[in-house]
């Protein structure tokens, strides 16, 4: 067993639902600018904001590296008569699909590697949205070791912009949110006709082609119909 998989089956152990059972308000709030249809929720916990989307007409997977997170998000979820399949999965070896997803969120997850923003842009939709909300550095109340960065989950000011790069940046914030520093954030990916507008072909990859070739691949991978 992974050190992160044993800390967070410890974790949701011995912490039920200590967020409460209401999925974030600004989940809520951002609602209707997510784009519908498939959605993803990475690093879904106890799946409380999988089930707000799933009851909002989403087709929502999620996932998780604690297989007692998933268990209890497939028991809440259940409960709620809510159809959200989750699954289990170390999501900084994941790999994820070509457009796949409407939409993916990210709460109060930060991947431990940087190709991981790669891989979630990667699977998104022409015009799909991804919404991001955690906590800023400044919330941080201890040094976190680089071997314990599963429990990392704070950006630095800025950070998250630099990594979704590419994408259009649809609302964004860093400040006090209920007395914690929160980083809140929606991004949408542009569709084939803003390609160039956008500077898609550099999405998160710091390079661009420097073949036509390369780039006709790419103009054919986003003309590709769903």
């Amino acid at each position: 067993m992974s050190l992160a998989k044993k800390y967070w089956d410890e974790f949701y152990t011995k912490n039920s639902f200590t967020s409460g059972k209401e999925p974030s308000p600004f989940l809520q709030e951002m609602l209707p600018r997510l784009q519908k249809g498939k959605a993803l929720d990475v690093g879904m916990g106890e799946g409380v904001n999988a089930v707000y989307l799933a009851k909002n007409g989403f087709d929502v997977k999620g996932f998780d590296i604690s297989p007692v997170a998933v268990e209890r998000a497939t028991s809440y979820a259940k409960d709620n008569n809510a159809a959200v399949e989750c699954k289990g999965a170390d999501l900084d070896l994941f790999l994820f699909k070509l457009m796949e997803y409407h939409t993916v969120i990210m709460t109060y997850f930060k991947p431990a590697v940087k190709r991981y923003y790669s891989e979630l842009i990667r699977t998104l939709k022409q015009g799909g949205t991804i919404l991001v909300e955690s906590y800023l550095l400044e919330d941080r109340k201890e040094i976190i070791p680089q071997d314990e960065a599963y429990r990392d989950y704070y950006f630095k000011p800025n950070e998250l912009l630099h990594h979704l790069k590419g994408l259009r940046i649809l609302y964004y914030n860093e400040g006090l949110v209920d007395g914690r520093h929160v980083l809140q954030c929606v991004a949408q990916k542009p569709m084939d006709k803003d390609v160039a507008k956008y500077n898609a072909f550099d999405m998160g990859s710091g390079e661009k082609p420097k073949k036509d070739s390369a780039r006709e691949a790419l103009e054919a991978m986003f003309k590709k119909k769903d």
